[in-house]
């Protein structure tokens, strides 16, 4: 079965094993009306503090793009410091932040972003931009206390954040029916589910963009969800300094340390250290989630106009798979003797399972600008990747449904040596024709990954004869260790892609466009295996008018495309293709906060389908339909919210699954976070924070199993001074056993208990 000859790709499955059919049991569920009218009031007390302030000038009567006249070197800081008097507290140096305008690359002004690089390759004002996009600034990832990338996303609507629970081998949300790629500084990091690959610490992250739908024509192959583009932490020119120490649920110990300033006095040579030792288990038995990372960053400044950043990282994570892959009877069905399988419960053998990734990386960032006109940009990046993955996983058809206690397990063994390299360079040029103001952007990317890998496999317990190990008993454990089989060499295999763009952001007077066109080559080479290739031109336009009120209303088509390499299909597959429209609106009644919506329609084309035997064919298409609503950002100068409302419904519409929901695709979602600042006992700096997810029902991928929605409350509490920072954050704070996810084919994934962290800050 092709399942057992492709463990490591389970969750990437949509065919389900025909054996098991089932309809799931749920527990009592969260009222999905008393989310909803939460959120709905307090959308309603946003509007009326929204209305209340001052509405800021209408950007009608500015251009866009437009030639500005650059004003003398020190004049706007000088101003600003006769306003403003120096800063000596974290207040201040909040106050002093917001004065100073936000770069695409650089940090928030609380939790509301204003412009973005991520949606056009431009700094461009998010009110701007005719597609979906949120940003997770480094203060909500402090505040929130995430300690993976995935969890930076768990209040952006339309995010699955932990589509599949607490996993330590990657991050794997899922987004508008599918799973979105993961960049860094906009080159692409790794595609969805390719294991082994470098995993990002929020801790080193200045903001994290969230691109929805279809995004080919800037970033080439990749995802029909979208994508998500980090941007890492760089080199400031004022001076900050802090080390800290973490510790918390599953024995966390943790020390960071983040310093920037100037390497020279004149500001031309900056600085940025970032190093990071960590200690700690899963909630999963007998694996480890340790970490070792140090990321030394320099930025050369000859003048206003250049800027070189040099980039460097070492990590090394030493973990386990916290994933066990188990049973629909135990887990969403009663079990042996109506018994549910513990939370914690590992599948694999002590000594034998490891999942470890080493990841070496440089990368230069430069920008130069010719003069206000001409601005040119070239990003590369190198990085080596060793992951070491072994593990067991339950044989799911072996589980006797007379007494269904003990199951056969397949043993999974791969040795994944990756050498990855992408660069992008691009021109972009301001100019005008009659009335109508242009930004052009004229580019090349390029990608390689060259892989070399062994693996092995075995499927033990079975009770057939030369079979040594006794069944896993789910319930009460035996663990004898394991003798693993030799690596065999796998066929090397070399990736490639290489795009040329060509887009133009336009205005005239109220109106705002956006036009693209991009064509790619790609092609997967395998030693002595043969090639697949394709070719494909995408497309992107959006349509947009300001009003004079902050209301930008748009209307936006974009497309994307993903080869689908090594999945079996005779001949080669078709690419996935796909297409979005999108009709929304962007909203900033002031500077501080913003109000997003949009309706999406999107297709997707040659999905695999499975049908009548094991080789897949590309022949499905599916069709996601949803809305998605978003307010964030500051209602006083002490309350911080953000919150959200999806509706997404994701359905097969061509294959054998057709008229079947996209598995993992929750149809609702709804969060609301608030942080409130304010003194005690005549001491200022605490802050308090809660937030409360609501994840709707989903379903497993032949609409036998549904996966029972939850509702989780997360919370912090904090205090910060000059010197100090504390802070305490809790997540499920109900300590509510749930499932992520439950497949038709066999198997549910435990959602992250609660998970209590302590962190104790100093600033110098």
């Amino acid at each position: 079965m092709r399942v057992r000859t492709h463990l490591a790709a389970l969750p990437l499955i949509d065919r389900a094993d025909r054996y098991v059919s089932a309809s799931a049991f749920r527990q009592p569920g969260p009222s999905l009306h008393r989310v909803c009218l939460l959120a709905v009031s307090a959308a309603a007390l946003l509007l009326v503090a929204g209305t209340e302030r001052a509405l800021p000038q209408t950007s009608s009567q500015t251009t866009f793009p437009e030639v500005t006249v650059v004003a003398k070197k020190g004049a706007n800081k000088q101003a600003a410091q006769k306003k403003q008097p120096a800063a000596k507290g974290p207040a201040q140096t909040q106050a002093r932040r917001q004065q100073q305008q936000e770069i695409a690359t650089g940090p928030l002004n609380g939790y509301a972003a204003t412009v973005s690089a991520t949606a056009s390759k431009t700094d461009t004002p998010l009110s701007q931009i005719p597609q979906s996009l949120s940003v997770v600034g480094a203060q909500q990832i402090q505040d929130q206390g995430a300690t993976t990338l995935q969890e930076t996303l768990r209040y952006v609507p339309g995010v699955y954040a932990d589509a599949y629970g607490a996993d330590s081998r990657g991050d794997y949300p899922r987004m508008r029916g599918a799973d979105p790629d993961i960049f860094l500084d906009g080159l692409r990091l790794s595609d969805a589910w390719r294991f082994g690959e470098n995993r990002l610490d929020p801790y080193t992250l200045e903001r994290v963009e969230i691109l929805k739908g279809p995004s080919s024509m800037l970033y080439g192959q990749t995802s029909v969800a979208g994508l998500i583009n980090a941007v890492s932490k760089r080199p400031q020119e004022e001076t900050y300094r802090e080390v800290g120490i973490e510790v918390g649920s599953f024995d966390r110990v943790r020390f960071q340390t983040d310093m920037t300033g100037k390497l020279t006095e004149d500001g031309r040579w900056l600085y940025r250290f970032i190093g990071v030792g960590q200690q700690a288990d899963m909630q999963t038995d007998f694996v480890d989630n340790d970490r070792v990372l140090i990321a030394p960053t320099i930025a050369y400044k000859p003048s206003t106009s250049t800027i070189l950043t040099l980039m460097a990282k070492y990590q090394k994570d030493d973990s386990g798979s916290a994933t066990s892959f188990l049973p629909h009877t135990g887990t969403i069905k009663p079990g042996y003797l109506g018994q549910r399988i513990p939370i914690n419960r590992f599948v694999s053998e002590p000594g034998f399972d490891e999942y470890k990734t080493q990841t070496t990386s440089v990368a230069a960032l430069f920008e130069h600008k010719v003069n206000d006109a001409l601005t040119v940009r070239q990003n590369a990046r190198y990085w080596r990747t060793d992951n070491i993955y072994h593990s067991m996983y339950p044989d799911w058809a072996s589980l006797d449904p007379n007494e269904p206690r003990t199951v056969a397990r397949y043993v999974f063994m791969n040795d994944v040596v990756r050498d990855n390299f992408a660069s992008d360079s691009n021109a972009e040029l301001k100019f005008k024709t009659s009335d109508i103001a242009h930004k052009l952007l004229v580019g090349f990317d390029h990608r390689r990954i060259d892989q070399s890998e062994k693996a092995a496999s075995a499927h033990i317990g079975t009770g057939a004869p030369g079979d040594a190990y006794d069944p896993f008993d789910l319930y009460n454990p035996v663990y004898n260790g394991y003798t693993p089989p030799s690596l065999t060499d796998r066929p090397d295999q070399l990736q490639t892609q290489s795009g040329v763009y060509v887009q133009d952001q336009l205005r005239y007077g109220n109106w705002i466009g956006i036009l693209g066109i991009r064509h790619d080559w790609a092609a997967n080479a395998v030693a002595a295996g043969g090639k697949e290739s394709v070719e494909k031109t995408t497309y992107r336009a959006g349509l947009m008018y300001e009003l004079a009120f902050g209301l930008t209303p748009y209307l936006s088509y974009a497309q994307s495309f993903n080869p689908q390499y090594l999945a079996g299909c005779v001949p080669a597959c078709d690419p996935y293709q796909g297409g979005q429209y999108e009709l929304g609106f962007k909203y900033r009644p002031t500077p501080q906060f913003a109000i997003n919506g949009a309706i999406f329609d999107i297709t997707e084309q040659n999905r695999l389908t499975y049908g009548d035997g094991d080789s897949p064919k590309a022949i499905g298409e599916a069709r996601t339909r949803g809305a998605e609503i978003e307010f964030v950002g500051a209602l006083t100068s002490y309350l911080d919210i953000i919150a959200g409302y999806s509706y997404t419904n994701a359905k097969v519409t061509k294959g054998d699954e057709a008229g079947k929901h996209v598995p993992t695709v929750p149809l609702r979602q709804a969060s609301l976070w608030g942080k409130y600042k304010f003194s005690m006992f005549g001491v200022e700096g605490f802050s308090a924070g809660a937030g409360v997810r609501y994840v709707g029902d989903s379903w497993g991928g032949l609409d036998d199993v549904k996966t029972p929605g939850v509702t989780l409350v997360d919370a912090m509490i904090g205090w910060e001074s000059r010197h100090w920072r504390f802070q305490v954050n809790a997540t499920n704070l109900e300590d509510k056993v749930y499932f992520a996810t439950c497949l038709d084919r066999g198997d549910c994934f435990y959602g992250t208990g609660r998970t209590i962290i302590s962190n104790l800050t100093y600033k110098f």
